[in-house]
């Protein structure tokens, strides 16, 4: 049965076209009003919050849309809007939608593959092909989470260069009757701003209405172009209502997110890019003002609010300090937090209230929530990329070096010290596993810093001693080790340097860690004992340069960009988000019994 909410949305379908026809393997018809269809030339009528729908038995596989021309057309593209989209992200996924179909432009044939997602599916073809018909064919699908009925909002010929299909509604627009349709539009839509805001609650019906104006075009521009524009090219000539739009962007509502997304879907250029964006900010306040989660569980999972982590698929550098907490350089929230023994995040610096954001390194990203907002003063961070304990006074205090190469230190009590800028030629880039880091050497009482292949020495005065190029270039992993010196991962070998910057080689590759591992980080135990963990779930415990301790396989999912703390053989790795706690000891301890239980059973099957 169809969603009440979808019945009452939906139009009926436009005007006869000017040429061609479209017809389908099937339509649906609903069964509780036989006269609400969702036929063919719904595939074609340039509205996004309708569509075809096919009538049969299962989810679509086999279904089929044919759209006539009515004449022998130069096609250079065609768009697929897949999916019922009248309520944006829910009707998508609650109906089926295409994921693979059988384009046919005349006698030629190509197979399409849709990525399950709201969008507008541009087939550019390499050479223009002059045919009259084309056919659309569902291979796979998938399948609805409520309805297995499959739709397909519009299909479009040439909709990125079709001015001179659509130049009847152009020279239209350049009369005076359609000025005044316009003037009175216009109006019409500031009066329905004003009952929304002068309402308490808002007007529901007015709101709606704005955006559906936003979403398919203005109601006579729906009126005009059945009867000026052919099928196939009606998506094109229906713009999106920038009145109706800047009135949504400003309501900030986020219950009008599906009709911003129809807006961007049948949009190019920088038009396309601006709703783009406000959809992402549109999202993101709909994140913020459902409020923070109050049940984060124990050592954390995704998001913005205390106890979550937010990665964006960046490492999460994590240190232990000899009391047990845990300090996490929360990238994607702009912030580090502190996590007591027991999982429960306690305290954090950055700055507590949350704020809508697109900061990202030197670039912006789609808009997030963050659970601190990105700053450069004082107790700020833009993308904090590493946390590194430090000696202050009788206590541990810690570092925290961010994307603008800037370092900031913190005494015992969590009380912000000092920060400096770090001048250096690199380019710190996301998605590459973390290009700066930071490690204190003992014995020198200095602070190192690694922006991408360079080193470079401060004491905690933000005095600097001595800078250095990697020979390796840019790590993917740093520690010292008990003997003051560095350790540095490169991909699957760990190099060691001296703290000027002297190479001395590769100490472990694949021969002592494992074959087939990615990636990789290593750190140091309160005895001085270095560990590593690799992408594939193994945590080896070194007793020297050539010797392992031990190693124990702790998870049989691969890891992605895994970091580590060790305090007492108990491993904290984070990984997607959240903090993997191990008594790698114990699980040494268990895979050891395990081994043996299994061997004495298959002694005892073979009779001996």
């Amino acid at each position: 049965m169809l969603a009440t909410s979808l019945i009452l949305a939906l139009t009926q379908p436009a005007d006869a076209a000017v040429r061609g026809r479209v017809k389908a393997s099937s339509e649906l018809v609903d069964p509780e009003d036989k006269k609400i269809r969702f036929g063919a030339a719904q595939a074609v009528d340039g509205l996004l919050q309708d569509g075809w729908g096919e009538g049969e038995d299962g989810y679509g596989e086999g279904a089929w849309l044919e759209i006539d021309l009515g004449q022998a057309t130069e096609i250079r593209e065609v768009s697929i809007w897949p999916g019922n989209l009248v309520e944006g992200k829910k009707s998508y996924r609650e109906y089926s939608r295409p994921k693979k179909v059988q384009l046919t432009i005349g006698d030629q044939t190509q197979e399409l593959v849709f990525l399950d997602r709201i969008q507008r599916f541009d087939v550019t073809l390499d050479e223009p092909v002059t045919a009259r018909a084309i056919k659309i064919e569902v291979t796979e699908v998938y399948e609805g989470f409520v309805f297995s009925d499959l739709f397909i909002a519009e299909v479009a010929v040439n909709f990125n260069s079709s001015r001179e299909e659509i130049q009847p509604v152009v020279d239209w627009l350049a009369t005076d009757a359609a000025q005044a349709n316009w003037d009175a539009h216009d109006e019409k839509i500031k009066d329905a701003f004003r009952d929304i805001t002068a309402a308490e609650f808002g007007d529901d019906e007015q709101l709606a209405w704005i955006m559906d104006q936003a979403g398919d075009g203005s109601e006579f521009m729906r009126a005009e172009v059945p009867k000026r524009v052919d099928v196939g090219y009606r998506a094109a000539a229906l713009k999106p209502d920038e009145t109706a739009i800047d009135a949504l962007a400003k309501l900030k509502d986020a219950n009008s997110i599906p009709a911003i997304e129809m807006a961007q879907l049948r949009s190019t250029g920088a038009q396309r890019q601006e709703l783009e964006d406000l959809v992402e900010i549109f999202y993101a306040y709909q994140d913020l003002i459902g409020g923070a989660n109050l049940n984060v569980p124990y050592w954390g999972e995704s998001g913005w609010s205390l106890g979550q982590i937010q990665s964006f698929g960046e490492p999460i550098p994590i240190e232990i300090n000899p009391e047990g907490d845990l300090y996490v350089a929360d990238i994607g929230n702009n912030r580090v937090q502190r996590f007591t023994y027991e999982g429960r995040a306690d305290q954090a610096w950055g700055g507590s209230e949350p704020n809508i954001t697109d900061v990202w390194f030197d670039k912006g990203r789609p808009w997030y929530v963050s659970g601190a907002a990105p700053g450069d003063k004082n107790n700020q961070f833009q993308n904090p990329l590493d946390v590194e304990l430090i000696p202050v006074g009788e206590g541990t205090g810690f570092a925290v070096v961010d994307a603008t190469m800037r370092v900031q230190t913190y005494d015992d009590a969590g009380r912000p010290l000092i920060g400096w800028p770090v001048n250096s030629s690199s380019q710190l880039d996301d998605g590459v596993g973390g290009e700066a880091y930071l490690a204190w050497v003992p014995k020198k009482k200095r602070l190192m810093v690694v922006l991408g292949d360079e080193l470079i020495a401060f004491n905690l005065d933000a005095e600097e001693l001595g800078r250095w190029d990697l020979e390796d270039g840019t790590p993917n992993g740093l520690e010292v080790g008990k003997n003051g010196r560095l350790y540095v991962v490169y991909g699957r070998d760990i190099v060691m340097y001296d703290v000027d910057g002297f190479r001395h080689g590769v100490i472990w590759d694949e021969d002592v860690l494992g074959q087939g591992f990615e990636d990789m980080d290593i750190t140091i135990d309160q005895d001085g004992k270095l560990w590593v963990v690799t992408d594939q779930g193994w945590v080896h415990k070194m007793k020297s340069h050539k010797k392992v301790d031990y190693s124990v396989k702790f998870t049989d999912v691969s890891l992605i960009k895994p970091r580590i703390a060790v305090q007492e053989d108990i491993l904290y790795c984070v990984d997607r988000d959240r903090i993997i706690r191990l008594d790698a000891l114990q699980a040494k301890i268990d895979a050891e019994e395990a081994e043996a239980e299994a061997e004495a059973a298959e002694l005892e099957a073979a009779g001996e």
